[in-house]
């Protein structure tokens, strides 16, 4: 498995596990507002991330996280759907186990639960990288979120 470098800028962010992140990524689009029209930015933004979580892309997920906030329509719907996807993870089972994760649809097969916390702190990680508070770059690997 390998590691992604998330970023909205191309220099501050922080690295992920592919797994977590394909994971993350696969429930946050199921928390993008349902779009108005086919074709919007809502739609742009659940098509990417649905593809980036398939599970073929090691070492290199395309988030495309900087395209999705680059408009303020975008960020609004990326912040919000973060949110949404925060508050049912808070209220989750504390894990989530292998058996419903592989009815998500991954090209792989999840052997093991998966820790909910983990996924919280991934959320949180997300924001505060959109809110640019993350100041890594891709030289730093002492923050990894939904690593620990």
């Amino acid at each position: 498995m390998g590691t992604t470098f998330v970023s909205v800028d191309g220099v501050h962010g922080f690295w992920m596990s592919d797994g977590v992140l394909e994971l993350w990524l696969r429930l946050l689009s199921l928390h993008v507002e349902d779009p108005v029209q086919s074709g919007g930015e809502a739609t742009r933004i659940r098509d990417q991330w649905l593809l980036a979580s398939r599970g073929y892309f090691t070492g290199s997920v395309p988030h495309a996280l900087g395209e999705a906030v680059a408009s303020e329509v975008g960020k609004k719907l990326v912040v919000s759907s973060v949110r949404s996807l925060l508050c049912a993870l808070t209220a989750a089972p504390p894990r989530m186990s292998a058996d419903t994760l592989n009815l998500l649809g991954f090209s792989g097969c999840w052997t093991e639960d998966f820790e909910t916390g983990r996924l919280i702190q991934v959320g949180n990680a997300f924001l505060d990288l959109i809110d640019g508070k993350v100041t890594g770059t891709a030289h730093k690997t002492d923050f990894m979120p939904g690593c620990t």
